[in-house]
């Protein structure tokens, strides 16, 4: 573990030089990492994608980390190269010994998610390539629909497919109520499994809240009751205007409400050593 300021990495490391490189962020509440279980599997997962081998004691060092780090409110980011080589090529060499990165940062998460306002957002045809299921590094689709939205005064970018079907945002996973049951666009390579769109299946389910794993459709936005993204850091999060135009009259919807406070007691619950 090292100071911020001391910390080094080689110019010729691939993650560096090609985005060869994948990575998780965890919440963090009291100094907890909450679901880590599942963002060590999902890291797992994007290694085994990018043929990177899993770094051996990291764990470990996570562990380790959060100890030296005390009772904090905010993220732990993990990031995992494949390694630094003695030249530039695209090709990677075997056996490279794999570089991690771990951060721990502060930050303030709202008192009652329930009751946050609304975000505003801007749709995007998807440029991003194809295997948005692995979480790596190389974000250039996400930087420049973030750019976009910054433009337009929006807070997150919604990327549409072809045929107009919703798939996610820049930083989050996507949710329409229609008809009184949720849709999401199915898992695959064309969006990431986050942790964060399973946890709230998992409760809308137990709220009795039906969901269907099929894509919103932009033409279908007058038959939206509410429409919502999720992640992480963003936990839910209502979105109320989209493309300058307000999303089901403009408030944050009941359901939303709903699920954002039961992720919040989950959270809570999993800060306090309850299930994983």
């Amino acid at each position: 573990m090292l100071p911020l300021a001391e910390a080094r990495i080689s110019p010729l490391d691939r993650g560096f030089l090609f985005g060869d490189a994948v990575y998780e962020t965890m919440k963090v509440l009291a100094g907890r990492p909450l679901f880590r279980a599942a963002h060590l599997e999902r890291l797992a997962a994007s290694l085994a994608g990018f043929a990177i081998a899993w770094p051996e004691g990291i764990e470990g060092e996570i562990a380790a980390l959060l100890a030296a780090a005390g009772s904090y409110d905010g993220s732990l980011y993990v990031q995992v190269t494949r390694g630094a080589e003695p030249v530039r090529r695209h090709r990677p060499a075997s056996g490279t010994t794999p570089t991690r990165f771990l951060l721990p940062a502060a930050c303030d998460f709202p008192a009652d998610p329930a009751a946050a306002g609304g975000l505003a957002a801007i749709s995007r045809p998807d440029w991003r390539w194809r295997r948005c299921d692995l979480k790596t590094t190389a974000l250039a689709g996400a930087v420049l629909g973030g750019l976009d939205a910054a433009r337009e005064g929006a807070d997150e970018v919604l990327f549409v497919g072809p045929e107009g079907e919703l798939r996610e945002g820049g930083h989050t996973n996507l949710f329409a109520r229609r008809g009184d049951r949720l849709e999401t666009h199915p898992l695959g390579p064309r969006i990431l499994p986050g942790v964060t769109r399973a946890l709230v299946l998992e409760l809308a389910a137990g709220l009795g809240l039906p969901a269907v794993e099929r894509a919103p459709r932009l033409a279908e936005r007058d038959e939206w009751q509410e429409l919502f993204v999720c992640g992480t850091l963003t936990g839910v999060r209502g979105v109320t205007r989209l493309d300058g135009a307000a999303v089901a009259g403009g408030a944050v919807g009941e359901w939303t409400r709903r699920l954002a406070a039961a992720l919040a007691a989950r959270e809570r619950d999993e800060a306090e050593g309850g299930a994983s």
